[in-house]
């Protein structure tokens, strides 16, 4: 009886003591993401190729193509502040990461053309570019 007691005892402190890592949340929710759903439907002229982490830099990589009518280098170039505003917004109010943006993780997009493969666009972005009041703080000085 005392051994089923030891048996029993020693499953549960293996079994609670593994708790899954935020890399380890993160590298698999973005390869669920990918293995899902990627490559996706063109939208807005946009496909998405590929979600990964990089558990050392604590980044997401999202990848993208343009095309159509967005596959298009000087389209790109006029439109890079409008871009760079797009993506800020749309994480800042991203609910699903919140949790990440909380540890302060990294976003990394990259947008390549369809045609070519070559990078059209790439933006990284931090804590101090999508934190609303570290950001706020910026804008003041």
């Amino acid at each position: 009886m005392r051994r089923f007691i030891w048996i029993i005892m020693a499953t549960i402190m293996v079994t609670s003591c593994h708790h899954a890592t935020l890399e380890d949340r993160a590298a698999k929710m973005a390869a669920d993401y990918t293995e899902r759903y990627c490559p996706t439907p063109p939208e807005n002229y946009v496909v998405t190729d590929s979600v990964t982490f990089d558990r050392d830099a604590k980044t997401f990589n999202y990848y993208y193509r343009f095309t159509d009518k967005a596959d298009n280098i000087e389209t790109i170039n006029k439109s890079k502040k409008l871009l760079d505003k797009e993506l800020t917004e749309g994480l800042r109010e991203n609910t699903t990461m919140k949790v990440y943006k909380e540890a302060s993780y990294n976003f990394n997009y990259v947008f390549r053309s369809n045609k070519t493969g070559n990078i059209l666009y790439s933006k990284h972005l931090s804590a101090k570019d999508y934190n609303v009041k570290q950001s706020q703080k910026r804008q003041r000085r």
